[in-house]
């Protein structure tokens, strides 16, 4: 699993989420986005191949880091599989509120 830069301000996801993984995709990603230097960050979501409950726990991180450095975070292309788990958690509404609008 990897969190690429593919243009300022975007990265894109690609790879298995899962509890092996998550940590250090969330260290990471979190390096990644404040190295960009960019106001806002969309991360494309539609590379991920697998992913369990630690990928909302990695996007929550990562919200959080947007909100504590005063950036903007949008996701883009959330798989279904984690739509539903969002739902069953109880953080849809909040992973909504920041989806990409062209996602």
């Amino acid at each position: 699993m990897t969190l690429e830069a593919v243009a300022p301000g975007r990265f894109k996801l690609h790879g298995l989420v899962n509890f092996a993984t998550s940590a250090v995709i969330e260290e990471q990603g979190a390096c990644l986005l404040l190295k960009s230097g960019d106001d806002c960050w969309e991360i494309d979501l539609k590379g991920i191949s697998q992913a369990d409950s630690s990928a909302l726990s990695v996007f929550l991180s990562w919200i959080r880091l947007a909100q504590e450095n005063q950036k903007t975070i949008c996701f883009a292309g959330m798989p279904d599989e984690l739509k539903a788990l969002a739902q069953v958690c109880g953080i849809q509404q909040l992973l909504n509120s920041v989806s990409c609008l062209q996602s």
